[in-house]
């Protein structure tokens, strides 16, 4: 029994060295994203107008419009939000 305490115990400084790491590490990719997001916004804003327009008009005003009533909106949550879309809303699905 002692043994096997031993092997399994963390004392409260490696636990505090673990959490530590891990909230660098968590600091470190959230900066990442956010940088990854600039550029691309960056690089959406540096596309010519001509083409956007362009490839709007590939798809037919009725089947966007319906596209969206079928889709569900996204709501904008926040940086550090992750939303699982596994909602199921009872009252259009039947149950």
């Amino acid at each position: 029994m002692v043994q096997w305490f031993r092997e399994r115990y963390v004392s409260r400084e490696e636990h505090q060295q673990v959490v530590d790491y891990y909230r660098k590490l968590v600091a470190q990719l959230y900066g990442n994203v956010r940088d990854l997001r600039a550029l691309v916004e960056a690089q959406r804003a540096d596309i010519p107008q001509t083409m956007e327009q362009s490839a709007g008009a590939e798809q037919p005003a009725e089947a966007s419009t319906e596209q969206a009533k079928i889709l569900p909106q996204k709501r904008d949550l926040g940086p550090n939000v992750i939303s699982i879309g596994l909602y199921r809303d009872r009252r259009r699905s039947g149950i």
